[in-house]
């Protein structure tokens, strides 16, 4: 790491700890994160995902792809039907902090990775799902509900030769501590924004999620 790297790393991480962080903060950071933690499959993937958006090939394409499948064996297979997250905050946050500790910083807090992962989300909205033959199938939006912050996808589906429908399911999740958002119904059903852009600023130390009306 050279000096000028130094520099930016102790810029962004200062950012980090005092929680004057946004989403373009960390746009800025995950090369930076990358450089210094290329063995972290994470890491990786996520900067790959974010710098070349609907040119991606990778894990978290692989990873749509295979749950489309899921949906598309609903009604053949007896198996549960069941859909994790493609990192989990787990996963996230150990490799994080793993990749500042390499660079002599203090490990974040569950409630600092928890606003990481935010501003990830929001970042990662309206991305197409393209196909082998550069077909859009679908796209990832942001949603919100009562207790989560969700990066969904929605994607084409086809259960036969003839009738085609679309799946939506959570690819990330974080928590929702920034918005208070009325539950929909009992299930605390998220709100999908699909013609709208949602950001995530930073108004006084605490991260604000900002829905255009």
């Amino acid at each position: 790491m050279d000096m000028k790297e130094q520099s930016l790393l102790n810029y962004y991480y200062g950012k980090l700890t005092e929680g004057t962080f946004d989403e373009k903060d960390i746009y800025g950071f995950l090369p930076l994160l990358r450089n210094q933690g290329k063995e972290l499959r994470w890491v990786n993937e996520v900067t790959d995902f974010v710098l070349t958006r609907g040119k991606y090939n990778g894990v978290i394409k692989e990873y749509l792809y295979e749950t489309r499948k899921k949906f598309e064996s609903l009604g053949r297979t007896k198996a549960a039907l069941r859909i994790e997250d493609v990192f989990s905050f787990k996963e996230i946050k150990a490799g994080l902090n793993k990749v500042l500790a390499d660079c002599q910083f203090e490990g974040l807090s569950n409630d600092k990775i928890n606003d990481f992962l935010t501003c990830l989300i929001s970042i990662l909205q309206q991305i197409s799902i393209m196909d082998e033959n550069e077909r859009e199938i679908g796209k990832l939006f942001f949603a919100i509900s009562n207790k989560q912050v969700i990066l969904m996808a929605e994607i084409e589906v086809t259960q036969n030769l003839f009738k085609k429908t679309n799946a939506v399911f959570p690819v990330m999740t974080a928590n929702n501590s920034y918005a208070d958002i009325k539950k929909q119904d009992r299930f605390d059903t998220p709100y999908l924004f699909v013609d709208k852009v949602v950001e995530v600023t930073n108004k006084e130390g605490k991260l604000e999620i900002i829905i255009p009306s």
